[in-house]
């Protein structure tokens, strides 16, 4: 017959066992979490405001390719060709948002550079032809300074920081097919960022 426990027994009860079985569990996950690729939960998020591309309005049709040109101040100014904007005034330039998505275990954002790409989303009778950037905030370029007009754009970002965010100005050219047809014209582009 089995002798009851003494005040001296040092076997730990049912409740301890129980809690550093829990514990372990934790550290396990924990472990298996740290060991996932980076691909696996590094995240960059990207947004844009407004979130289309400018609204340029009404213009009638022009018999030559015409250029709109919008500021990064959202000034719009026809730079060459004949067809009209019958919608006066200027438009709301977008702002272009860059930030570490909050999973990221492994702080790459307060290590890694980061790379961004801006290229045109369509071409139909309006597409963008050029690209400019203006007024980062929250960040710093690679070469010090902003990258130069271009059809498409790539530059370099040096590291956002732990949980950090960069902003920037977005203008564009925007380029109306000859003979298009009078009304509004729509056009967009897409904006990526990856850790280098």
């Amino acid at each position: 017959m089995r002798a009851p426990s003494s005040s001296h027994d040092r076997r730990p009860s049912n409740a301890a066992c129980l809690g550093r079985l829990k514990r372990l569990a934790s550290l396990v996950a924990a472990a298996g979490v740290l060991a996932l690729p980076q691909a696996a939960y590094a995240q960059l998020a990207v947004s844009h405001s407004p979130s289309t591309a400018p609204i340029l309005g009404t213009a009638i049709r022009g018999n030559s390719a015409t250029t709109f040109s919008v500021s990064t101040g959202g000034a719009v100014t026809r730079t060459s060709g004949d067809a009209i904007r019958l919608t006066g005034g200027g438009v709301t330039p977008p702002s272009i948002t860059i930030s570490c998505g909050l999973l990221n275990l492994s702080s790459l954002c307060a290590a890694r550079q980061v790379r961004v790409t801006i290229q045109p989303a369509s071409a139909g009778v309006a597409s963008i032809s050029r690209f400019r950037v203006s007024g980062l905030t929250g960040a710093t370029y690679k070469t010090g300074s902003a990258p130069a007009e271009n059809s498409t754009i790539t530059f370099d970002l040096n590291a956002l920081g732990l949980f950090g965010t960069a902003q920037f100005t977005l203008g564009m050219d925007v380029l109306v097919a000859a003979a298009a047809a009078s009304g509004a014209k729509t056009f967009d582009y897409t904006v990526t960022a990856t850790f280098l």
